[in-house]
């Protein structure tokens, strides 16, 4: 039972075989606020510094970050290469874990449920159509943010999760709230771009 409850949150945003998600309408870009990319650039896919894939969750963000997810929010780092239950949370291998790279599963350690999904993954000129249609395929918005294309979807505190999927040259950063709505969306930006402050070097 503990592999199968990740399944529906995460599907929703990585293509756990989910379908069905509801998104907002697309409007031409993201919210002025999401601005992954600390350093914009007129060329999408110039890349300013150069992407390291992390092998481990805690290089795939600051310590900053994960103290704030597990101890200001008491959160456990329940799936990913050294989370409580390794890469064995899930039923089946993240999109992002099929493309090379890992996926990161915060969540409340009493009920083993997913409240916070990172995934760090490279990408290729071969494998980015793929992805990219993958996010297309679940309905979510898009919009160019500096050196990235954003796939995302504010998501509710009901239903729908925040939702972040930052495309790059090199790289896919994902991020997922599972209770979404404004706040949880903004805090899933900065992750993403913290993300990809850890990643870039």
């Amino acid at each position: 039972m503990r592999a199968r409850t990740v399944l529906p949150a995460l599907g929703l945003v990585v293509g756990f075989a989910l379908a069905g998600c509801a998104a907002e309408p697309a409007p031409e870009s993201p919210p002025p606020s999401a601005s992954p990319s600390a350093t914009p650039s007129s060329t999408p896919d110039a890349e300013p510094t150069t992407f390291t894939q992390p092998s481990l969750c805690a290089d795939a963000l600051p310590a900053e970050r994960i103290t704030a997810l597990e101890v200001d929010r008491g959160l456990v780092l329940l799936g990913g290469p050294e989370g409580r239950y390794g890469l064995d949370y899930a039923l089946d291998p993240s999109p992002e874990e099929r493309a090379g790279g890992i996926t990161c599963i915060w969540g409340d350690g009493r009920t083993d449920v997913s409240v916070v999904t990172v995934s760090v993954a490279p990408i290729s000129a071969a494998s980015r159509a793929d992805i990219v249609a993958q996010l297309i395929d679940q309905g979510l918005n898009e919009g160019i943010s500096g050196d990235s294309t954003v796939y995302w979807q504010e998501g509710d505190t009901e239903e729908q999760p925040a939702i972040i999927n930052v495309i790059r040259a090199g790289s896919w950063i994902s991020v997922i709230q599972t209770i979404g709505g404004p706040d949880a969306y903004d805090e899933a930006l900065a992750i993403a771009d913290e993300a990809h402050g850890s990643t870039y070097r």
